[in-house]
């Protein structure tokens, strides 16, 4: 079993990401709950003393390198039920530990995730407007150089506004081919 260790970033979130025993990637629970000003003990007990929550968030325990080099016992949960865990608190407690900036947060993923699943179940397809919004970019992107390409009347930067339009596009998966020169 690998003993490497790396971090992401999941919902604003960094997140310290190992495997378990199956292989599977999963999550320190403590610093989920310290973000959030949450007992970490009592935390701790929810999810390890219901069997329910326990096998659902596939909690295990795991050692992991904590500060100043030394390894530490952590309590994980899978990453994929990182937003179920993140689901079952409730923001008011957050914010009456005095983080309004957490609540607001929990407030807007959890109204994001909840349509999400909404979406899914009634359409069967749900969208992440955070990636659309990286999608619109790109082909407004592809749009302002292919009306540029247009406008060039140089033929060696005309191709190579062709070969970056084709970049462009490739990016956001459309099959485009540049316009080859003497055809």
């Amino acid at each position: 079993m690998s003993k490497v260790t790396f971090s992401i970033q999941y919902a604003g979130l960094e997140l310290q990401v190992t495997r378990n025993a199956s292989g599977e990637d999963v999550v320190p629970l403590k610093p989920l709950a310290d973000t959030f000003g949450l007992d970490w003990e009592r935390q701790r007990v929810k999810v390890t003393a219901s069997p329910y929550l326990n096998e659902y968030l596939g909690t295990c325990t795991r050692h992991m390198p904590g500060a100043g080099g030394q390894i530490r016992e952590q309590t994980c949960i899978l990453l994929s039920r990182v937003a179920a865990y993140l689901m079952s608190i409730n923001p008011d407690r957050v914010k009456a530990q005095g983080n309004e900036d957490g609540a607001k947060f929990l407030i807007a993923k959890q109204n994001e995730w909840a349509d999400a699943l909404h979406d899914y179940e009634e359409l069967g397809v749900a969208v992440n407007l955070n990636h659309h919004r990286v999608q619109g970019a790109k082909v407004n992107a592809l749009i302002r150089a292919v009306a540029l390409r247009g406008k060039t009347e140089n033929q060696t930067d005309r191709t190579l506004m062709g070969h970056l339009v084709a970049r462009l596009a490739s990016d956001i998966g459309l099959p485009y081919q540049p316009e080859l020169p003497g055809v």
